[in-house]
């Protein structure tokens, strides 16, 4: 079983275009909080978590700059019993502020595209913080 290595909360890939309704999917259901992706992500081969905390650096940056009011943290991930960080696995979070997605551009390609060389998503999960819980915007 795994821990977070701290109650910080951490960073996830796409914004509230991923909440967004399609024709073909149903629009998510009512979030008296926030929404946010939580995403666990693999290492890959060949690749470091120092090139994975790049890529979220990146996306920190994007974001920070397109939509101040997100917020994106990583938390790496302890091993039961273990006396160190895992350098083959993290957890990342996105807390949409609210707002349209703004218009993906270079440098958003460039984030996604750190992350496509660093490491493999293992899970994604779309949820509601509850009130009061999330990052301060």
């Amino acid at each position: 079983m795994r821990i977070l290595s701290s109650l910080v909360l951490a960073a996830g890939l796409f914004a509230p275009a991923a909440f967004a309704q399609t024709a073909a999917t149903a629009p998510p259901p009512p979030c008296d909080g926030t929404r946010a992706i939580v995403r666990v992500s693999d290492i890959k081969p060949g690749s470091s978590m120092d090139n994975f905390l790049a890529a979220v650096a990146a996306q920190k940056a994007w974001y920070a700059a397109h939509v101040p009011a997100d917020k994106i943290f990583v938390s790496r991930v302890i091993e039961r019993g273990a006396s160190d960080y895992s350098t083959t696995e993290a957890i990342t979070y996105h807390f949409y502020g609210g707002g349209p997605e703004p218009k993906h551009d270079a440098d958003f390609d460039a984030f996604v595209s750190l992350f496509g060389a660093s490491s493999t998503i293992k899970a994604t999960y779309f949820t509601c913080i509850p009130a009061g819980m999330a990052p301060a915007k």
